[in-house]
């Protein structure tokens, strides 16, 4: 799983700096709206689904995936992102149609990944997991390479990301499972907990994905669109990495819970949070001192940020990685709830560092993700440590 996911990172990167250098920063802006929107999509929909198979499947007595919740929710994405492509077709996307049908496939095919890794996840095969990420990433990297050496532009770029997805059918994920109705119940109880679960997730990843689009939304050009995308996206690949990993931490800490063993999981959030600090404070000053020139090595001088927005990606996106560990004490203590309450409170600071204030819109959204973040790992440790039971 390690390895796999760190290639996948490193394979998920070049594909931006190979299209970044090959297309520029106005054509390449295309693919980072329909990156954002996949992600977005993915981390906080897909991901709450992918976690609770893998929850089920690691209880004390397994139990039927909530397949027709699973489903709605799949088709209800899918018409979410197509209706913001609508709604912003000639402003992302040039009028162009064809950008529709691919968000309906990109949407509908990462679904039907979320829910294989799951299986694949929950029944411990972790090196089919690590191997099918892995072979995600690979895939859209060595398509594009060759698509972008025949001559193909952005909308022929997009089908890449679709075909990435469907590589998990490859090792058969539902292999020896009998899919049946997961009951009435179990779909209300499944329901319940997707909801605050998606609540969470929805205020985490628009502060960590959704800042290309708020530039947009703030009067940024596309070039701006792309420069803020490809800086958070270099920083971001910890956090990238650690969405696979996260599948290997759950279970040993669910079991935790089950053991009665809540001090001990006390103790663990501590730590992460004081980890955190240390290394935010560290990755702020290592951002602004080097981070803009790093991305202006890989990527070319047309998309090097000021050195403040590179201190701030490097130091919020440190804290999201943190953060990301620090809820699955949370959702193994079944306590999802308190992760959704603190992860709005902190979108809702977010909000108010936002409003205008005479600088320009990257550095507005910069410094709302990072106000964000630290109001977030400070809220999901308070809640770790007061669960008593």
């Amino acid at each position: 799983m390690v390895v796999g996911t760190l290639i996948a990172a490193v394979a998920a990167y070049l594909f931006q700096l190979i299209a970044g250098r090959v297309l520029g920063p106005t054509d390449l802006q295309p693919i980072v709206v329909l990156w954002t929107v996949q992600f977005l999509v993915f981390t906080i929909v897909f991901m709450p689904m992918e976690q609770l198979t893998i929850r089920r499947l690691n209880s004390a007595v397994a139990r039927a995936a909530p397949w027709r919740l699973f489903l709605l929710l799949i088709t209800a994405s899918t018409a979410g992102a197509v209706g913001y492509g609508m709604l912003t077709l000639d402003r992302q996307f040039d009028g162009d149609l064809w950008y529709l049908v691919v968000l309906a496939a990109l949407i509908i095919a990462y679904g039907g990944f979320a829910l294989g890794r799951g299986y694949l996840a929950g029944r411990l095969r972790y090196r089919e997991y690590g191997l099918s990420t892995f072979a995600e990433s690979m895939l859209r990297l060595v398509l594009a390479i060759a698509l972008l050496t025949a001559g193909m532009g952005s909308l022929g770029l997009s089908w890449t990301l679709v075909a990435g997805a469907l590589v998990i059918w490859f090792w058969l994920p539902l292999r020896g499972e009998r899919i049946r109705e997961a009951g009435v119940d179990r779909e209300a109880g499944s329901a319940k907990t997707l909801a605050t679960f998606i609540a969470s997730n929805a205020s985490a990843q628009t502060l960590v994905a959704a800042g290309p689009l708020v530039v947009s939304a703030l009067g940024g050009s596309h070039a701006a669109q792309s420069v803020f995308f490809e800086t958070f996206l270099l920083f971001r690949a910890p956090l990238t990495i650690s969405y696979s990993l996260i599948a290997r931490v759950l279970p040993p800490f669910t079991a935790m819970v089950e053991r009665g063993q809540i001090r001990i999981l006390h103790r663990w959030a501590i730590r992460i949070a004081a980890a955190g600090t240390v290394l935010a404070t560290a990755a702020y000053g290592l951002g602004r001192l080097a981070g803009a020139g790093l991305v202006e090595v890989l990527l070319g001088a047309d998309f090097r940020p000021t050195p403040e927005l590179a201190a701030l990606a490097a130091a919020g996106t440190t804290l999201a990685t943190v953060a990301l560990f620090e809820q699955q004490l949370l959702i193994a203590m079944r306590s999802t709830r308190s992760m959704a309450v603190a992860w709005l409170v902190a979108l809702g600071v977010a909000a108010l560092v936002i409003l205008p204030n005479g600088a320009e819109a990257p550095l507005r959204v910069g410094r709302a993700f990072l106000a964000g973040e630290v109001t977030a790992l400070f809220g999901l440790t308070m809640a770790v440590v007061r669960r008593r039971s």
